[in-house]
């Protein structure tokens, strides 16, 4: 998954981002050991051109940081950030999710000189601040949604209005 400034609204980083600093709960499916490669917005820019700049007519890149981040590191290092204690309704595993996942960026090194170089805890950081910056003259409310799977689910939308 991608992170950054400006993220999708319904991603993991600029949701826990959101809810962690409003002190709305946030939901964790499973123990906290799953793992994912989040990988900051600029890295994945940086890959994208880089092989629009190469003449690999028709290859496949996989782009990413290499390596994974559990979400107990990530809650954290959101807390940390946002300078607030997450509130945390720990539910099972969803039927599905896999417990690691990560790019295998191999050959975009190769072929392209691609690597990562945002460390996953400086890309929350850049987040958290662009987050205060960005939402902290508005006011941010939650605008409930129904969820077909019927897991009860965080909202994943948002209404932001400007406050009058």
């Amino acid at each position: 998954p991608v992170e950054g400034p400006g993220g999708r609204p319904d991603m993991a980083p600029f949701k826990f981002c959101d809810r962690i600093s409003r002190g709305v709960e946030i939901q964790q499916f499973g123990d906290g050991s799953s793992s994912r490669d989040y990988t900051y917005i600029d890295d994945i820019v940086d890959g994208v051109v880089r092989s629009i700049d190469r003449q690999h007519p028709y290859q496949i890149f996989n782009l990413g940081k290499g390596s994974g981040t559990s979400l107990k590191e990530f809650i954290g290092l959101v807390e940390k950030h946002t300078q607030k204690k997450a509130i945390i309704k720990v539910l099972p595993m969803q039927p599905g999710d896999v417990p690691y996942t990560c790019a295998d960026v191999s050959k975009a090194k190769k072929l392209l000189g691609y690597s990562a170089s945002v460390p996953f805890e400086e890309g929350i950081k850049r987040l958290a601040k662009w987050y205060q910056q960005a939402y902290s003259d508005k006011q941010i409310e939650i605008c409930p949604e129904t969820q077909a799977n019927g897991l009860g689910r965080s909202p994943s939308v948002v209404m932001l209005q400007t406050s009058s």
